[in-house]
């Protein structure tokens, strides 16, 4: 067995039918862990359950969406003896496990025993952790203007429909920023801190990597038709660096952010606090499981 002890998570509404599911996950991943407890998680709990219990197992699996990461990373990045963390992809877009290659529930479950160990990366702001991004204005407006029920209808495509919708009557705010021994300042629609590359199931036009010891702050000063052009032409910005949009592209260790009047802030697509913000870099901090 590759692991002896392991807690298995679920969000009982991942993966939209996660009894069936359920059935179907746990007998493979007793075949790579020898002692596997099982927990269904109530509404917002995960985090102190990883907490409470985390330094008790070799891993812990979650199966769930971005904001269960989100919840269960703000717990185990606090512990001193961390355990290794898989996730099965069971939420709407599933950024995270975009970014270190987990694409499906059936090939993540058979990484459990197969899968490749990656120190990963795990952003900090102020006293709470985020493993995908952190943003401010146009991102959280999105988040926050995702229709509930086209999402359990259509998924990701909500997501798209609301960004859509927001990117055209964008909220402009003003920022300072001290980054890297510089001071920036202006007006923005947006602001972001990628530690990943993907956003709402869509791989940007940048290369954020979970294992580079930086985070990728971007800081989009309009909307309009040449955003969305960031978007299609993705791949040929990827090569040459010539960004369409007006915006600003920093790698930092850590910034600091204040804004004129208090903004929501979106991590992992979970959005619950306010500027002024306080970020840094962990460094390797979490192994994960990975098909990378």
């Amino acid at each position: 067995m590759r692991f002896k002890n392991g807690l298995f998570l679920m969000n009982k509404h991942a993966g939209k039918g996660a009894v069936s599911s359920y059935r179907q996950i746990v007998p493979v991943l007793r075949k790579a862990v020898e002692h596997l407890d099982e927990h269904v998680l109530a509404p917002g709990e995960a985090e102190d359950v990883c907490f409470r219990y985390g330094s008790n197992y070799d891993v812990i699996i979650i199966y769930g969406g971005d904001g269960t990461v989100h919840e269960c990373i703000n717990g185990i990045a606090r512990l001193g003896d961390r355990p290794v963390v898989a996730v099965l992809p069971g939420g709407t877009c599933n950024d995270f496990c975009r970014s270190i290659g987990v694409s499906d529930i059936e090939s993540a479950c058979h990484l459990i025993k197969n899968g490749n160990m990656r120190e990963v990366d795990i952003g900090v702001m102020n006293d709470r952790f985020f493993v995908n991004f952190w943003g401010i204005g146009l991102i959280t407006d999105t988040s926050e203007n995702i229709d509930h029920h086209k999402k359990s209808l259509i998924g990701k495509l909500s997501y798209y429909l609301s960004a859509l919708e927001t990117i055209r009557k964008p909220d402009y705010f003003h920022y300072m920023i001290e980054a890297n021994g510089n001071t920036l300042e202006g007006d923005a629609i947006m602001a972001v801190a990628l530690n990943g590359n993907y956003i709402g199931a869509i791989d940007l036009p940048f290369e954020a990597d979970h294992e580079d010891g930086f985070l990728d702050l971007i800081i989009v000063k309009e909307a309009g038709f040449p955003l969305v052009k960031e978007f299609l032409h993705k791949e040929k910005i990827k090569m040459t660096g010539d960004h369409a949009a007006n915006l600003e592209h920093h790698r930092v260790t850590s910034f600091s952010l204040s804004t004129t009047r208090p903004l929501r802030i979106d991590m992992d697509g979970e959005v619950y606090a306010f500027t002024p913000s306080n970020c840094s870099i962990k460094k390797k901090h979490i192994q994960f499981i990975s098909s990378l």
